[in-house]
């Protein structure tokens, strides 16, 4: 089974103008609504899988409630924890012929101490060995920033593969849990090594520093596009194709939905690291995952260059 759990999910309008100005009135295309937030988005790219999930999420409000039922009609099962504040929008703007956008994103409802118990109470219902927890995002107002090492302990106690993805202060906290799977972006990584990381040797320099200290699997996306999954005894390097881009987010999200795919279908490191790359690049190129068809994604895994290098 594969659970997603997201703190701060949103509901996120993209809306498309000639151009981006200053104090003027500007005039956009009808929004875009999507469902978000880390886990919510791992979530989507699943279905593209045909692979089931469940979202855990607090939420709260009128937007809580489109968030809810706009899940359910994706055929995405939910386990909400409800709060009284409301589930934040986030907006992008985006210009329609180039790359320049605009990224506002709310902080999210504050979560109450009691909501805060009633989740802990909710993830202890769920936990099977073996199963896949994909859990990241911001935190919202209210939950302390031991909130992910807390969650992580918990799951590993119970033999579950816990996939993180976070930032900002709760990120290094959970780190020292040693999750099974841990996803890096290229900024985050640099930040915690202290040095840049600009090639694939670098990288790999980064990677065995995070596995030597007990992750099993480590996700690093360089700048460049290429991307590294590592373990204790592979290091798997790819370089996806070029694509134009309609997405400045969820690219997280889609990259993690093809490893949690993957490692749900027990494929070898090297076809889930090619999975996880075709899938960012699929979502990247297209609207949304419901118009990404299986021929197009086939066409896109067998154009994503993969090296393997051991590391033992």
């Amino acid at each position: 089974m594969i659970i997603t759990l997201t703190p701060n999910p949103s509901v996120e309008r993209t809306m498309l103008v000639d151009r981006i100005k200053f104090n003027e009135i500007l005039r956009a295309a009808p929004a875009q609504l999507e469902w978000s937030g880390k886990g919510i988005n791992v979530s989507r790219g699943l279905r593209m899988f045909r692979q089931n999930s469940l979202a855990i999420a607090w939420v709260g409000g009128g937007a809580g409630k489109m968030l809810e039922d706009g899940l359910e009609k994706l055929g995405i099962q939910t386990d909400f924890v409800w709060v009284d504040g409301e589930t934040r929008t986030n907006t992008v703007l985006r210009e329609e012929d180039n790359d320049w956008y605009m990224l506002v994103n709310e902080h999210g409802p504050f979560i109450p101490p009691e909501a805060i118990d009633e989740m802990f109470a909710k993830v202890e219902r769920y936990p099977s060995p073996g199963d896949i927890w994909v859990v990241g995002g911001s935190l919202p107002p209210g939950v302390p920033e031991d909130f992910y090492a807390t969650l992580i302990r918990m799951l590993k106690a119970r033999g579950v593969h816990v996939i993180f993805d976070a930032t900002g202060p709760c990120f290094k906290p959970g780190i020292e849990e040693n999750p099974w799977l841990l996803y890096l972006e290229i900024t985050e990584a640099e930040r915690l090594m202290g040095y840049e990381i600009r090639t694939f040797d670098i990288a790999k320099r980064a990677a065995m520093g995070f596995l030597s200290k007990g992750v099993e699997y480590l996700a690093l996306v360089l700048e460049t596009g290429g991307t590294l999954v590592a373990s204790r005894d592979l290091m798997v390097a790819t370089i996806p194709p070029k694509v134009p881009s309609l997405r400045v987010t969820g690219l997280r999200g889609a990259f993690m939905a093809g490893l949690a795919d993957g490692f749900a279908k027990k494929l070898p490191l090297v076809e889930i690291a090619r999975r996880a790359s075709a899938t960012r690049v699929a979502y990247v190129s297209h609207q949304d995952y419901s118009v990404i068809q299986k021929e197009e994604f086939m066409e896109l895994l067998a154009q994503v260059e993969v090296r393997s290098i051991p590391l033992v």
